[in-house]
C-alpha cells in the first residue's frame, strides 16, 4: 500500500482511538461541542426530555465530532487506494457513536407507564461559518 504523504489509514486509526480514549474533562467536552456547532432538530417526541447536560450524551456527541474533524482532515489526504478501508473503518466507529446516542436515557426522572419516545436529528451547522477578517 502506497503512503500520500506519509500517512496511512492504520496509523490515522490509531491516533484517533487514543485521542478517544483520552478525554478531557465533561465542561470542556461541552465547550467543545459548542464549538464544533451541533443543531438538535426533534423529529418526534418531546425535546424537553432531552438532558443536554447528559454525560453520555455529551461524550457520545464529543466522539462523534471528534471522528468528523479527523476524516474531514485526513480523507482527502489519503490515496485512493487507502480511501475505501479508511471509509469503512470510519463507518464502522460511526455506527458504535450511533448506537450509543439510541440507548441514551433520555430522562430517567420521568416516570411514565408509557415508554418515552425522542427521534431527533443531529447535524453540524455549516451554513454560517465565520470568516477570518
Amino acid at each position: 500500500m502506497s503512503k500520500k504523504n506519509g500517512k496511512d489509514v492504520v496509523e490515522i486509526f490509531s491516533k484517533l482511538k487514543k485521542a478517544l480514549g483520552v478525554r478531557p474533562p465533561i465542561e470542556k467536552m461541552y465547550e467543545e461541542i459548542r464549538m464544533m456547532r451541533f443543531k438538535i432538530k426533534p423529529i418526534s417526541g418531546d425535546i424537553f426530555l432531552l438532558q443536554l447536560k447528559n454525560h453520555r450524551l455529551i461524550e457520545t456527541l464529543w466522539g462523534l465530532g471528534k471522528l468528523d474533524e479527523v476524516f474531514q482532515k485526513e480523507y482527502k489526504k489519503l490515496a485512493s487506494e487507502q480511501k475505501e478501508a479508511f471509509f469503512r473503518l470510519f463507518d464502522n466507529l460511526y455506527q458504535q457513536f450511533q448506537d450509543q446516542l439510541s440507548k441514551i436515557n433520555i430522562n430517567p426522572e420521568v416516570r411514565s407507564s408509557l415508554p418515552q419516545v425522542l427521534e431527533m436529528e443531529i447535524f453540524k451547522d455549516m451554513s454560517s461559518k465565520r470568516k477570518a477578517n
